[in-house]
């Protein structure tokens, strides 16, 4: 079956001036992003070796602080990985908007709106899991201190 619309849409010069700050914004988002995605990998291993600033707890607090730096540092490596795939699809999204700008191609225009979608889908999904996590939080703060009070 085919794909019809009512209307065709037109990207103007004040909508393509917009795309186009658009593109480069997101593209330098994107690559901040990338930075900081790998600065939290490098301090993640920092952390898991005991090197750096880090290695003085190992002396203060024994296991315990060995413990709680690969705690922390495996955190850090998953916070690192869950935050690059947006930033991913964002830097994708600025260099088709940018090409489609620039060739007037229409499949490198609907590339770039695909790589926003999934841009805006990942954060979507990932602010839901985030919320149930504080809801579910919540309800097992509620139930222990409920079950302090009796």
């Amino acid at each position: 079956m085919e794909n019809q619309s009512l209307f065709e849409l037109q990207i103007d010069g004040e909508s393509s001036s917009f795309l186009s700050e658009t593109a480069r914004w997101g593209k330098f988002l994107a690559v901040v992003g990338f930075i900081f995605c790998g600065l939290m990998a490098f301090i993640a291993m920092l952390m898991a070796t005991g090197g750096g600033p880090f290695a003085m707890y190992g002396a203060m607090y024994g296991n315990y602080a060995t413990t709680m730096r690969t705690t922390v540092a495996f955190i850090y490596i998953v916070m690192s990985f869950i935050s690059f795939f947006p930033y991913l699809f964002l830097f994708q999204f600025s260099g088709r908007m940018q090409r489609a700008l620039r060739t007037a191609d229409q499949y490198s225009l609907v590339e770039a709106f695909s790589s926003l979608k999934s841009t805006f889908k990942f954060v979507g999904i990932l602010t839901i899991i985030m919320l149930s996590f504080i809801a579910i939080a919540f309800l097992f703060g509620l139930v222990a201190g409920l079950s302090n009070l009796g």
